[in-house]
């Protein structure tokens, strides 16, 4: 059970869970695809922070710590009151730093850098810690309900939901590569975060003993998914297996479902979410199938999820519509039965 306070018009608000640690909680339905919130960093600095403190702007920072505290006193009182409220998972209690709340809560983010030597300016992408004030209150599952994706053109973050969201439940995204083994998760998010995973996909029942072996399994497999599927095209002129390709992702989608990983393809960050990709697949397999009823089927849930996402698909639902009036416009409609 989670309790807290709204915050506004968004379909979410911070709550405390049962442990005792404070969250993101939904407060009204958000579908598959739907946007939670959309914000831009508070903090940003290079993923190897151990250097000059000419870098972020300042003449003399002397230890680390005294240059995160410099970067903290650069926010605006109410916002640094925020970020300071902020858990710091390697301080006791009542102890805690400015770089503790920093390397707890910050992102992985990715920017091009112009690089100038001398003449050349050439363009590289960089590796930078990015604090999301906002985003730093949603716990861990490794099975989330949403995903993050930063654009750098508009230098925001944006937090979607991967499946439905149901009012008072709990918003969660994954700290690390869920695809890892439990045990790996575990290691990984006890060394960083100072907690051990207690998710409904780690804490197998007792009654169950191989849970934890088949799930790690399964992620494995889910991991390489997309690695290992034959070419469309070659099942496209293949004259035998029909089905085949269908199966495969259907079967895909369920294990996902299971596992809580509607949100990822092979945990590298891959920027179009794996049940999308899914669903793409399978309007195509139906497509080519000239199968209207399965055709249909999915092309509404891919209008479905474009509709959550936001106005910017409006030409992409438009499509989607054209094609649910007449299916044979489709692109490659019937082309596994020439």
């Amino acid at each position: 059970m989670l309790t807290g306070r709204e915050e506004g018009h968004n379909p979410y608000s911070s709550a405390h869970n049962l442990d005792g640690e404070l969250g993101m909680v939904a407060r009204t339905f958000i579908p598959q695809g739907g946007v939670i919130l959309v914000e831009h960093p508070v903090i940003v600095v290079p993923a190897d922070m151990e250097v000059d403190a000419s870098v972020v702007g300042l003449d003399e920072a002397g230890s680390q710590s005294e240059l995160y505290g410099a970067l903290f006193s650069r926010l605006d009182s109410q916002m640094r009151k925020e970020v300071l409220a902020l858990k710091d998972c390697s301080a006791s209690p009542n102890a805690f730093t400015t770089r503790g709340i920093f390397n707890t809560n910050a992102l992985d983010v990715r920017l091009e850098v112009d690089k100038r030597r001398k003449f050349q300016a050439k363009v590289q992408e960089q590796k930078y810690k990015a604090l999301f004030l906002k985003t730093s209150r949603c716990n861990h599952s490794c099975g989330p309900n949403a995903v993050w994706r930063f654009d750098r053109l508009s230098f925001t973050l944006t937090l979607s939901a991967v499946r439905a969201i149901h009012p008072g439940e709990e918003i969660t995204i994954s700290y690390i590569n869920p695809f890892l083994p439990r045990h790996t998760r575990r290691t990984q998010l006890q060394s960083k975060w100072n907690f051990v995973c207690h998710c409904t996909h780690c804490d197998a029942p007792w009654t169950f003993p191989s849970a934890i072996s088949q799930s790690d399994k399964a992620r494995y497999e889910l991991s390489t998914f997309f690695k290992k599927l034959p070419d469309w095209e070659q099942w496209c002129f293949d004259e035998n297996n029909e089905q085949f390709m269908i199966e495969r992702h259907l079967r895909a989608m369920q294990m996902r479902e299971k596992e809580g990983l509607e949100g990822f393809q092979d945990g590298t960050g891959s920027e179009i979410v794996a049940y999308m990709k899914h669903i793409d697949a399978l309007v195509m397999c139906y497509g080519a199938l000239a199968d209207v009823q399965g055709f249909t089927k999915w092309v509404r849930k891919a209008r479905e999820v474009k509709l959550a996402e936001g106005p910017d698909n409006a030409l992409h639902v438009k499509v989607l519509d054209l094609w649910l009036k007449e299916p044979g416009k489709f692109y490659v409609w019937g082309w596994k039965r020439l």
